[in-house]
């Protein structure tokens, strides 16, 4: 149980980080000049990111209130 603890710390970590480069991204080619394609990129990635963390999240609290 412990590794799957830090596997799971592990993923939303990663996906948190991963969040936090997609918005830069996304403001970023938002205030210059507005390039569309980096700004949906950003966003395909950053709901891509928020998706996974929600899955956690419930698969999480479902471990819980079974132990």
């Amino acid at each position: 149980m412990n590794k799957l603890d830090r596997y799971t710390k592990f993923q939303f970590a990663f996906h948190i980080l991963i969040l936090l480069i997609a918005s830069g991204i996304i403001f970023s080619y938002a205030m210059n000049q507005f390039q569309v394609a980096y700004v949906i990129i950003g966003s395909v990635i950053a709901i891509s990111s928020i998706y996974r963390l929600y899955q956690l999240v419930l698969k999480t609290k479902a471990n819980n209130e079974e132990i």
